[in-house]
C-alpha cells in the first residue's frame, strides 16, 4: 500500500505549484521526481505507467505538477526567465514537500520542458543526489538539454521520437561518445512518443518506452 499527499508549494504570489507524493508504507531508498512537460501532464500515459513502475519495485514518486500555460505572469517573461521559474519552482517544491525525508536516492524522470529545470539541476545538484536521469522527448534543440545530456556523469535513458521536432540525428548520434548514456530512437514516433493516425503502433511505442524505462530504473536501483 501507498501513502499519497497532495498539497501546494506557495513559492510566491505569482507561483503556486500543485504536488502529489507518493510513499510506501515503509521507508523506502529511493525517489523519483517526474517533471511533466507544459500540456502533457503526470496524469498522461508516459507518467502513468512511469508512476506504476516505480510503485511496483518499491519506489516513492514525486509529482511536480506546475501549470505555466494558465500563468499569465509566465507568458509575459522572455524565454531565459521563464526557463529560471521553472527550475526555481521545481526546486521550491522538492525542497519544501522532501525536507524531512531521507532518501538515499535519486531518479529525476522529465519530458519536454521538464527536460529543462532537469538540465539545470544536472549543472547545479541542488536537491538530488546519487542521482539517474531518464530524459523522456528533450528538448534537444535547447544547448543546455543537450549538453547535460551529453556531459552527465551519471546514468542517464534518453528517449525520442524520429519525428518529434525536437529530434536531432547528429546530437542523438553525439551521445554515444558517453557510455553512461543509453539512447532510444522510436521510428515515427512523435512529441508525445505517439505515432500519428495509428493507435496500435502508439501502444506499442508506448510499451517500448516503459519497458525501457523499467529496465533502466531496475538496473540502477539501490538494493
Amino acid at each position: 500500500m501507498y501513502q499519497i499527499t497532495e498539497g501546494k508549494v506557495v513559492r510566491n504570489r505569482y507561483s503556486t505549484i500543485p504536488f502529489t507524493w507518493i510513499r510506501g508504507q515503509s521507508p523506502n531508498k529511493s525517489i523519483c521526481i517526474m517533471l511533466p512537460g507544459l500540456g502533457y501532464t503526470t496524469q498522461m500515459p508516459l507518467f502513468y505507467y512511469a508512476t506504476n513502475v516505480c510503485m511496483t519495485y518499491n519506489i516513492d514518486v514525486l509529482h511536480v505538477n506546475y501549470q505555466f500555460k494558465e500563468n499569465e505572469q509566465f507568458a509575459k517573461l522572455p524565454d531565459a526567465e521563464q526557463e529560471q521559474w521553472i527550475y526555481e519552482d521545481v526546486k521550491a517544491t522538492a525542497a519544501e514537500v522532501l525536507k524531512d525525508a531521507e532518501y538515499e536516492q535519486c531518479y529525476l524522470l522529465s519530458k519536454s520542458i521538464g527536460t529543462i529545470p532537469m538540465a539545470m539541476e544536472w549543472a547545479q545538484q541542488t536537491f538530488v543526489h546519487n542521482s539517474v536521469g531518464i530524459w523522456l522527448t528533450p528538448l534537444m534543440k535547447d544547448d543546455k538539454v543537450y549538453q547535460a545530456i551529453l556531459e552527465t556523469a551519471v546514468p542517464s535513458l534518453c528517449i525520442i521520437g524520429s519525428n518529434d521536432h525536437h529530434f536531432m540525428e547528429e546530437r542523438v548520434e553525439s551521445f554515444k561518445q558517453n557510455k553512461l548514456v543509453r539512447t532510444v530512437v522510436i521510428p515515427k514516433a512523435d512529441h508525445s512518443l505517439e505515432i500519428n493516425g495509428d493507435i496500435y503502433a502508439s501502444i506499442d511505442a508506448l510499451k517500448i518506452v516503459i519497458e525501457n524505462s523499467q529496465a533502466f530504473i531496475l538496473q540502477n536501483k539501490l538494493d
